[in-house]
């Protein structure tokens, strides 16, 4: 059985991937890939808030500040595309292990008010810094060679993003299932039971707030090329706050639960994007829906349904 699930899984990423990039179809890729930086950030935030308890709001900034390091050393400081990602994320990682010493230290609603506070202001330094192009943002983005094949075309960079996405996906289960992983589940479930057992709760917790923030900044660079042009609009608290719908849409415990909400919210909101405003009051709508019929996600219907076929198969 188990041989069976990992074959299965394996056909259906290569589907995930394969399908989109020889569609032909110009939409399809567009969305495919939006989808697939989505769900690095939704499969992100879902370690961060989902597995250890943390809310934060400031995902989207470290997601701006990946874009903008990787564009900068890459088109104008010449420096490899791969080693501008490392850079994005890396510095991503250093601002989030900076704010997240004392900030960290914070429990519930007084975190999540200190991380909005920390995206507000990010987001005023990508309006007004020179080095970011200012609010009109950088254009002239080209999509670079890799190992000699180019990237120029949609199809061409989709392939590498949805490989992106699985990476970050294996990681998440990686670090899910091990032993921090655990700690910090122990964190989440109960600060002071975890303590007097020994964890480190500021160390783990600040260690998980480092890491997540360098997946989103890889995930920002990685966006960056794929629009070819940055702005800060892009970088916003409403994006954060998109990505967190993500990870409550689709199951705020389970990574794929998280890429399942990345590919139906990027979805809804293409087809919703002519409401304006409006598509916010649908999220709205769908998310308190969700949290009352579904409190585990979307992903629930697919974990209840597996085990009653296993069942039945038995």
């Amino acid at each position: 059985m188990a041989h069976r699930n990992t074959t299965l899984t394996l056909a259906a990423v290569a589907a995930a991937i394969v399908i989109p990039a020889l569609s032909g179809n110009g939409y399809v890729i567009q969305v495919a890939s939006l989808a697939a930086i989505g769900a690095m950030m939704a499969v992100s935030l879902g370690i961060l808030y989902g597995h250890a308890g943390q809310l934060s709001f400031a995902h989207a900034a470290f997601y701006g500040i990946g874009a903008y390091t990787a564009v900068v050393l890459h088109t104008q400081r010449g420096l490899d595309f791969f080693l501008s990602l490392l850079a994005g994320a890396a510095l991503a990682g250093l601002a989030a292990f900076v704010v997240g010493l004392p900030t960290l230290r914070l429990r519930g609603n007084y975190l999540a008010i200190a991380t909005m506070a920390l995206q507000l202001g990010i987001s005023e330094v990508f309006v007004n810094a020179k080095i970011t192009g200012g609010s009109v943002g950088i254009f002239g983005i080209v999509r670079p060679a890799v190992f000699g094949i180019s990237l120029e075309s949609p199809a061409a960079y989709y392939v590498l993003l949805a490989l992106a996405a699985v990476l970050v996906f294996a990681l998440a289960q990686f670090i899910v299932h091990s032993r921090p992983g655990r700690a910090l589940a122990a964190v989440r479930e109960d600060e002071t039971a975890a303590s007097v057992i020994g964890v480190d709760i500021i160390r783990y917790k600040v260690s998980i707030f480092t890491i997540t923030a360098m997946i989103a900044g890889l995930a920002g660079g990685l966006f960056a090329y794929q629009l070819e042009y940055v702005s800060p609009e892009s970088f916003n608290l409403d994006w954060s706050i998109a990505v967190l719908s993500m990870v409550i849409i689709g199951g705020k415990r389970s990574a794929l639960g998280a890429v399942i909400g990345a590919v139906i919210v990027t979805i809804v909101t293409q087809l919703l994007f002519s409401m304006g405003e409006l598509q916010f009051l649908v999220y709205g709508l769908w998310i308190i829906l969700i949290m009352l019929f579904l409190p585990d996600g979307l992903v629930s219907i697919w974990r209840t349904s597996y085990r009653k076929v296993r069942e039945a198969g038995s």
